[in-house]
């Protein structure tokens, strides 16, 4: 999270309007799209007022100006007719859904946006409490590199009560803010803020459809961003309007964005499950440098100086531990190379659900296999083919997550069965084991097992955490005792270590 200073005056935003209008003549065409949103507004007098504070040097900036038309306004030709202010400001009136409520008309505009092709969004209340005035000095930072959620703080160094705060509303914000930010891991002053600007770039990977149809809109999007990695500034701004029509209204939504947070922490920590915070990362899985976790256990297993084949190796998150044991590496997998892939010796593209064609003999001490045949139909195919490429006394690494985990039979016997962007309930998984249904497939395909493996529940990634923390190791170690001594109830993956026993014409050299 960033922090823009200075605070908003007149020469400022003047002057980061002036530069928006340089970056505008020099880029010309492949400018960005911006759209304005304006929400909450019943009184088209209001909204012409607003309309108007727009200062007009953003008229050539600004793609469309946008009106979420509100149950109680009238007609939107008549009312577009009415609120035309200037004839260089593209004026759009949008219909929502009825009675969709705060969340519903933002879903809708979002909506609008992708369809239209915008690149940012501007949120902007059409009362006017939101200052029109101060759109540029919120642009400037969105417009630096369009990835990031720009939010107008009000609420910054509260020294002091200020205006239009009441006292209880202040000591509220402060304990909330405070409880916020530590769950989170941010560092903003003004949650409640709804001045903003979102990246439309984002907005693909956010379900913000899941969201509340009320005020808590707002904050849940705070988090989406935050879960997926989206930079949030927050830009500084006079204290000139209050978000809530009173205290105890301000209170009520401090109380309800305090649960909202809650409510996702509990998410991460897999008590709950809700369906607003399954971001879309792209690369749904990251190297886990835990011991005790499956990457790090696989790395130990290999010996140095060795050569592996890593069938499914993704992003090629093993390549980097594996060649700090000058370990020679080659990956396989359906997708283009990854950035990491350049860290292997060779990368080969190939569809592990056809028959396995690679360019080698039985050449390889390790074939590795992790977190693959789940996501597999053909996958006793591909370990049989797996065979051909080991040497003599090499050894098949394998790997898959536990579907019998303690926590997914409570979840069960709760009646809750729901898939993600990863973990055991990967939304791409086609197929679940069990330790005993695991070693079958294995023994299967024609190896003998000769070593087991099991993994503690992935507490860096609950956490958050880097893995070096002292705290989360020592739990990590802790329940990894656990997942040892009754593996079929607390492992969370099983990792196999197996031989050939089957040795046919497909794993001869020719």
């Amino acid at each position: 999270m960033e922090t823009q200073q200075p605070e908003a005056t007149g020469a400022a935003v003047e002057e980061l309007l002036a530069a928006i209008r340089r970056r505008r003549a020099e880029l010309g065409g492949a400018f960005p799209r911006i759209g304005v949103f304006l929400f909450e507004g019943s009184d088209p007098e209001s909204l012409r007022k607003t309309l108007e504070r727009i200062p007009a040097g953003l008229d050539e900036i600004l793609a469309e100006v946008v009106v979420m038309e509100h149950p109680g306004l009238q007609d939107a030709l008549i009312l577009a007719r009415e609120l035309a202010v200037r004839p260089t400001l593209e004026l759009r009136i949008h219909r929502g859904p009825r009675d969709s409520g705060f969340g519903g008309l933002r879903k809708a505009a979002f909506e609008y946006a992708l369809q239209r092709g915008l690149d940012l969004v501007v949120t902007l209340r059409a009362d006017g409490l939101h200052p029109p005035e101060l759109l540029p000095l919120l642009l400037h930072p969105a417009l630096d590199g369009l990835d990031r959620l720009v939010v107008a703080g009000r609420l910054h160094r509260l020294s002091r009560r200020q205006p239009g705060l009441g006292y209880a509303h202040l000591l509220a914000h402060r304990l909330a803010t405070g409880f916020h930010n530590r769950l989170l891991g941010l560092r903003l002053d003004d949650y409640h803020s709804g001045y903003r600007v979102y990246p439309t770039r984002a907005l693909p990977s956010i379900p913000y459809q899941l969201n509340a149809a009320d005020a808590s809109f707002d904050m849940q999007l705070v988090i989406q961003c935050r879960a997926l990695g989206v930079p949030i500034v927050e830009v500084p701004v006079p204290p000139t309007w209050r978000e809530y029509s009173s205290d105890l209204h301000g209170l009520r939504e401090v109380l309800r964005a305090c649960g909202t947070v809650m409510d996702y922490r509990l998410h991460q920590l897999h008590v709950t499950r809700r369906g607003p915070y399954f971001v879309d990362r792209g690369a749904h899985y990251t190297l886990k440098q835990s011991r005790t976790g499956s990457h790090m256990q696989i790395v130990d297993a290999i010996e140095p100086g060795s050569r592996v084949l890593d069938l499914g190796c993704s992003q090629g998150l093993l390549a980097r531990p594996l060649k700090a044991k000058q370990v020679s590496i080659v990956g396989v997998d359906v997708g283009p190379p990854q950035p990491r892939a350049r860290e292997m010796d060779a990368y080969l593209q190939r569809d592990l659900e056809d028959p396995l064609e690679l360019p080698f003999g039985r050449e390889f001490d390790f074939v590795v296999i992790a977190d693959v045949i789940e996501h597999l139909r053909s996958r006793l195919e591909l370990l049989r083919r797996a065979r051909r490429h080991l040497k003599e006394g090499g050894r098949l690494i394998i790997s898959t997550p536990n579907v019998a985990l303690w926590f997914y039979r409570l979840s069960l016997l709760a009646g809750r069965f729901e898939y993600g962007p990863r973990g055991v309930l990967d939304e791409t998984h086609v197929r679940f084991f069990t330790r005993s249904s695991f070693r079958r497939e294995v023994e299967r395909a024609g190896y003998r097992i000769v070593r087991e493996r099991v993994t503690a529940l992935p507490f860096e990634i609950v956490f958050e955490s880097t893995g070096r923390s002292r705290t989360v190791r020592w739990i990590s170690e802790a329940y990894h005792l656990l997942a040892r001594a009754w593996p079929t109830m607390f492992a969370y993956q099983h990792i196999l270590e197996a031989e050939i026993t089957t040795v046919d014409e497909e794993s001869t050299i020719p």
